[in-house]
């Protein structure tokens, strides 16, 4: 007997339905035998096959037998299947697109943690947006110079806002080589943290002491970061 699945139907009901179709007419103890089911479980299925008008039964004198409906029955109930499945379609879709996705927070440690937060920024393939203190990133993370390679490898481009200083100027002239545009701001109140935001994720960490990184994987912090980015970003010159 050929392995087909039809929709709508286990691969058991199926089995069972093309045995008595080979039959004409059987018994449970009959298709017993040939389909190596055993009696419990074939009343199940005969059952769901009747409910679903592909199995007929009738009985001759003391004994009740099982009849397969023609094939064209089981074409009708494919095509049922598939108006069902094509009614409910819209619903589905609906319910996918308003899921609300569970949110995402991953906590890293030491430089090796940091390091892996820099992988987690290429991983999407999409533009970066940053806000750092350039020249401490550069002190506290020397692997920094590795990610940038990276990043220009897979032709990633990359937007920061940063302090003007005599690193940052410098790093600036090297812009169009590392797809990077930068934002000079004067007068900068120091910080000691790094922040990334990517298409879905948003990556901060600290730079100094105890090195402890963040990632948060939300639409809406995602969304929300961004725009404040957009905003200061259309401000500065």
């Amino acid at each position: 007997m050929n392995k087909l699945t039809i929709r709508g139907l286990t691969k058991k009901e199926f089995s069972v339905y093309q045995s008595l179709l080979g039959l004409k007419k059987a018994t449970v103890l009959e298709l017993s035998q040939i389909s190596g089911i055993n009696r419990p479980t074939l009343y199940r299925l005969l059952e769901k096959l009747i409910k679903k008008g592909l199995v007929s039964e009738i009985y001759e004198g003391k004994k009740h037998f099982y009849i397969a409906e023609n094939p064209e029955k089981l074409v009708n109930f494919i095509s049922e299947q598939r108006k069902k499945a094509q009614k409910i379609l819209p619903i589905l879709k609906n319910l996918e697109e308003e899921a609300v996705e569970r949110p995402k927070i991953k906590f890293f440690e030491g430089k090796e943690g940091i390091k892996n937060l820099y992988d987690e920024l290429l991983e999407e393939r999409c533009e970066i947006l940053g806000f750092a203190w350039s020249d401490k990133v550069f002190k506290a993370f020397p692997f920094h110079f590795d990610f940038v390679k990276k990043r220009v490898k897979l032709k990633i481009p990359v937007r920061l806002i940063v302090p003007n200083t005599k690193i940052t100027q410098e790093r600036k002239k090297l812009g169009k080589k590392e797809l990077r545009t930068m934002k000079l701001i004067k007068n900068l109140k120091p910080f000691d943290a790094a922040y990334f935001i990517t298409e879905k994720k948003v990556i901060t960490f600290s730079l100094k002491r105890w090195f402890v990184g963040v990632l948060i994987e939300n639409k809406e912090i995602t969304e929300g970061l961004r725009s404040f980015f957009e905003a200061f970003w259309t401000t500065f010159k």
